[in-house]
């Protein structure tokens, strides 16, 4: 009979990753040197560069439009790569003149981009809207700003064919295979349509292209938090329920594969990839009895960004909101926060 069980092997592989590269360990003399090392690192571990080949293409359809109790709501079709068209809803204000800041609205684990959009089409729907607060979409709307909620990869309507015919959730584990076995990274496939998404957001005249944020629960603050890492055209990042350690989260608890980016945690942990974010500002929502990403995980990981923060000379940018509840979105200080930070819209 074995002596320990294959759960000990790999808690102990994974506490004994070196990562030479994390902040803490590395003490870098210069933080923009660090910054832009770690982020051409992640970038390569993510797949990015290998999807340079076939440029983003600014090339969006407008497919229909509504007006919606105060704002317009119109479903596009952005390209983003040569033979993919990422399906999304943008949310604009009723009467709106000028310039204004957009939000990226991106939904987590679930049935897509229809929920922050607060498009539910059955009852499971519309107790994630009613008890999460994930129609931060439209929340974003009724605020004054542009939302963008596209469907990311592996969700909504771009699952894979067998899994939308029997109704499935996602798409995840297969594309995450698939993504593997080409030397891509599923994770890294959605930033790629993010960034996309930002670079069509930047040539829309009706969006201030300085004052672009992102926002999202779960999966959406997955995509969040890296896309904000990787794009330095991100102004503002609100990662909402998924910033946390490494260790006491993915690495500790159940978690989709699209969670997982290949040698990551040999290189740093979530809190230096979250340091390459600084000194732009980000408020990380975290919920106080979230199962799967530990309180007490967020608060080691906040703990140590607050040392890059300030590093960066910019600890006041930097602030953590904690909610009374679970695996959630609390938006009592999102939208509030994202004013200080862009005035009003």
């Amino acid at each position: 009979m074995a002596t320990s069980f294959i759960d000990d092997h790999f808690a102990r592989l994974r506490d004994s990753q070196p990562r030479a590269l994390s902040y803490c360990h590395a003490h870098p003399e210069n933080l923009s040197s660090w910054q832009n090392k770690v982020r051409t690192l992640v970038r390569e571990r993510l797949g990015i560069p290998k999807m340079h080949s076939a440029p983003r293409l600014l090339d969006a359809r407008i497919e229909s439009s509504e007006e919606v109790d105060g704002y317009i709501r119109e479903r596009l079709l952005l390209r983003t790569e040569p033979d993919l068209e990422v399906p999304a809803f943008l949310l604009r204000p009723l009467g709106q003149s000028g310039k204004v800041p957009a939000v990226l609205a991106l939904h987590g684990h679930g049935p897509g981009k229809i929920i922050p959009a607060g498009l539910p089409q059955d009852e499971n729907d519309r107790r994630l809207i009613a008890e999460g607060e994930r129609d931060y979409a439209v929340q974003a709307v009724r605020q004054g700003y542009i939302a963008l909620a596209p469907d990311l990869r592996g969700f909504g309507e771009l699952r894979l064919k067998e899994d939308i015919e029997k109704n499935a959730g996602c798409s995840c584990q297969r594309l995450s295979l698939l993504a593997m076995q080409i030397g891509r990274n599923l994770l890294g496939m959605r930033v790629w349509d993010l960034m996309a998404a930002v670079d069509y957001l930047q040539q829309r005249p009706d969006v201030d292209s300085n004052r672009i944020a992102a926002t999202g629960n779960s999966g959406g603050g997955t995509a969040t938090l890296f896309l904000a890492a990787m794009d330095t055209r991100i102004a503002a990042a609100i990662p909402s329920c998924y910033f946390c350690t490494w260790a006491a989260s993915i690495q500790a608890v159940p978690h989709c594969a699209c969670n997982f980016v290949p040698g990551l945690s040999n290189l740093i942990e979530m809190y230096d990839l979250a340091g390459l974010v600084a000194p732009r500002p980000m408020l990380i929502v975290a919920g106080r009895e979230d199962p799967i990403f530990p309180i007490e995980g967020v608060e080691e990981a906040y703990s140590r960004l607050r040392e890059i923060y300030t590093a960066a000379g910019c600890p006041d940018r930097l602030e953590l909101f904690v909610g009374d509840g679970g695996h959630r979105y609390y938006s009592a200080r999102v939208w509030p926060w994202l004013q200080e930070q862009f005035g009003r819209p």
